[in-house]
């Protein structure tokens, strides 16, 4: 009997947002429910641009100090899930992504969902420990120049006369 309750949810979704669109169209007039959705859908995009990008940010740096990246990991995928829900139409869905976008309800929905899920992050460990006397090259100054040499030493364009 427990496998059907996602599915009886999944059915009764477009459902509950057909009568959320019927119920706020004939309160607020047909006009301002479309500029509410393209305005949803216009954060939503923000947010998978904007706040995706930071999440990644958050994972990069807990990467490069050595610390496994759970919460950067579960804030940038809970974000992500906000903003498609954002860009889906329906005032449902709105409300849960908008829902998303507070810390401390992505920290409870993260605690919810993660109990039967198991991280495990060792790659720091791992990169340290393997590094080998092979994957560095000794260069001499003479074997490499900055950028900034090249572009000075590059053809000369010359105007015609």
């Amino acid at each position: 009997m427990r496998p059907i309750i996602p599915v009886l949810a999944i059915l009764a979704l477009p459902i509950l947002e057909i009568a959320t669109f019927i119920y706020i169209g004939g309160a607020i007039g047909v006009l301002k429910t479309i500029l509410l959705v393209v305005a949803a859908v216009i954060l939503g995009v923000a947010v998978l641009r904007y706040q995706g990008l930071s999440a990644f940010r958050k994972i990069n740096q807990d990467i490069r100090k050595g610390q496994p990246p759970e919460a950067g990991i579960a804030d940038g995928f809970l974000i992500v899930i906000a903003g498609i829900l954002l860009i889906i139409p329906g005032f449902l869905t709105d409300i849960i992504g908008l829902l998303l976008l507070i810390p401390a309800v992505r920290r409870l929905a993260w605690r919810l969902f993660s109990r039967n899920m198991v991280v495990h992050y060792d790659y720091a460990s791992e990169f340290r420990h393997n590094r080998r006397q092979e994957d560095y090259v000794d260069l001499s100054p003479e074997d490499y120049r900055h950028d900034d040499e090249r572009s000075n030493n590059g053809p000369k364009l010359r105007r015609p006369d």
